[in-house]
Parts: structure tokens; C-alpha cells; sequence
């Protein structure tokens, strides 16, 4: 009897049946990966989180400038995660008693959760509706009708999550679904030295690590795979070329896996990879390239002198 497949199963028979086997990074996240993740945002090797809260924190009020705080707004966050930069708009948004609307999106079931009831918790008045989804799903919810004005954010550089390609196109359907006058504010980690890009994927305490091997144990659980941890290993590297920080399983002998609800064998060769992530970096001619590609007029671009992390005001 034919059963309905999952995402992830469907992810597998997709791309691990290819030639360059990968897995998209969505997949990273279950409830333990979004847990890990936690851990590794707070590591001192990883600089993102660190550096994008400290310039929000010192221009937030910067940003807000530019919105009508007399009229109702809507904050939707792609990617929101657990929040923690986003309350800090927030709150001054409520300072300033603008009446706001929060729609955080998100991939993980779980991270929403967990981000409504610290939402709740932190700003018991605050509206806010959680919706899952992927980032291109996500623009089908900025189609929706409302006579709030928008503010969109993009923070963490996820958007380096992207291929330069599919990065592209996101763009202009973002400005495509917004309506004049409204604003996007995205993250974007710049160009720097290799090895402080390389060990924010690679720490010392081997956190990325196990959040890298957890799509192994979660294609074990979900799947009926029967993939033995021991026979592979976290392999990121910083691809010149590219300007990306790319992270693979790689396969350390010769072995085939089984995937139960799926009825499939995948064979590995030693030292063969699996992609399962790609954080690109960029230039701010990159930056302002994307800007103006995607139909958007650059209004502030603040920066992290220390790590090179750019957010940028974007309004269309």
C-alpha cells in the first residue's frame, strides 16, 4: 500500500538518489536540533547572533524612525527562531504605543511554540500569530489583505542560506508582495577572514557538530534509516570561490544505509559527502547590487566594524 511520504522522506528519495547528495538545511531542525541550535548561538565562536543584537540594540531606534508609530503595523519575521533580537523592536514599539501586529514564521513547529509563550510572557499584550512555513511559503502570507503597514525582517543572515540564484528570485517576490512605502530589514554577514567564518561553523566544544550528525539520528527515527554515527563525521569548510561557509556529512568507509519507510538502500563511498548546509557572505557591493535588482531603494545600512555583519533598511 502506497503511504503518503513526509518532507524529509521525500528530501531523501530527492537527494540522496542524486549524483552530489544533500539535504536541504530546513531538515537541521527538530526539536532537539532547535535546541542545539540555541546552544550554539550562545557559543563565543559564534558571532552572528552576538554582533546583529548589539546593532539592533544600538539603532533600533533608528529603524523605527522611519515607520508612521501612528499607524497599526505588522511584524513579520522570516526565521524567527526564539525572537530574542526581534523583542528588542518590540519593545520599543510599545514604548511608543504603536499598535503592533508580530507574525513570526518559521519552519520549526517547535521554535514557534517556544517563541509565543516567551512573547506572551515578556509582552502579555501583544498580538501575535505564529505561522509555518519555508521562506517562499512565507511570501504567500505577505499577500494577505490588511490596511496595517508593513515592516519585514530577515535577520541572522539566513538569507545566506540561499543560492545566490534562489536569492535572487526570493528578493524580487518579496518587493513584489509588499506595497509602496512599506520596509524590509535583513542581515547580512560580510566578507571577513576565513577562520573566524570557519570556526563559528566548527567549534571548539563540537556543539555544530552534533547538530550537524542530528539529521543523521532524525532520518533514524523518522525514516527507519539505519545510519551508524560512528561511520561519519561533521566536515565544514569555507569555500573561497564561493565566499560560503558550506557543512557536510562525510561518509568515513564504504557502507549502504536503509531507509525502512521508504523502501531504499543508498550506498555510500568512503568519503563521499553529504551537503547539508551554506551560509553565503557578502560584499556590500553585493548588497547594494541585490537592492536594486530587487526593486528595493537602500534607506540605512549599519554595520559591525569588529565581525563585518551588515543590517540593512530596505523599503520598496
Amino acid at each position: 500500500m502506497d503511504r503518503k511520504l513526509t518532507d524529509l522522506g521525500n528530501a531523501v528519495l530527492t537527494g540522496l538518489k542524486s549524483s552530489e547528495k544533500s539535504i536541504p538545511s530546513r531538515f537541521l531542525y527538530d526539536q532537539n536540533g532547535d535546541a542545539l541550535f540555541q546552544e550554539i548561538m550562545a557559543l563565543p565562536e559564534y558571532y552572528l547572533t552576538r554582533t546583529e543584537f548589539d546593532l539592533l540594540t544600538e539603532y533600533a531606534a533608528s529603524i523605527l524612525s522611519f515607520i508612521d508609530t501612528n499607524k497599526s503595523l505588522q511584524l513579520i519575521e522570516l526565521g524567527a527562531g526564539d525572537g530574542i533580537k526581534t523583542k528588542i523592536l518590540l519593545g520599543k514599539l510599545l514604548e511608543m504605543k504603536t499598535e503592533v501586529e508580530y507574525l513570526p514564521i518559521d519552519i520549526s513547529g517547535n521554535a514557534l511554540n517556544s517563541l509565543k509563550n516567551s512573547v506572551i510572557q515578556e509582552f502579555p499584550k501583544l498580538n501575535i500569530f505564529p505561522q509555518q512555513a519555508e521562506y517562499f511559503e512565507a511570501l504567500e502570507i505577505l499577500k494577505g489583505k490588511t490596511d496595517k503597514q508593513k515592516l519585514v525582517l530577515f535577520l541572522g543572515s539566513n538569507i545566506g542560506n540561499m543560492t545566490l540564484e534562489e536569492m535572487y528570485v526570493f528578493l524580487k517576490q518579496l518587493n513584489k508582495n509588499l506595497n509602496k512605502g512599506e520596509y524590509v530589514l535583513i542581515g547580512f554577514d560580510l566578507v571577513k577572514a576565513p577562520e573566524t567564518i570557519l570556526a563559528a561553523y566548527n567549534d571548539k566544544a563540537g556543539v555544530t557538530k552534533e547538530f550537524n550528525l542530528n539529521l543523521l539520528r532524525r532520518m533514524n527515527r523518522e525514516l527507519g534509516a539505519n545510519f551508524n554515527l560512528e561511520k561519519w563525521k561533521h566536515a565544514p569548510i569555507f569555500d573561497v570561490k564561493q565566499q560560503a561557509a558550506l557543512s557536510f556529512l562525510v561518509s568515513t568507509e564504504q557502507q549502504t544505509v536503509y531507509f525502512e519507510e521508504l523502501s531504499l538502500n543508498v550506498d555510500f563511498e568512503a568519503g563521499e559527502k553529504i551537503s547539508t548546509e551554506r551560509s553565503q557572505k557578502f560584499t556590500e557591493l553585493q548588497i547594494t547590487a541585490f537592492a536594486q535588482q530587487a526593486g528595493f531603494e537602500e534607506v540605512m545600512n549599519f554595520k559591525s566594524l569588529d565581525f563585518e555583519y551588515a543590517c540593512v533598511l530596505w523599503k520598496v
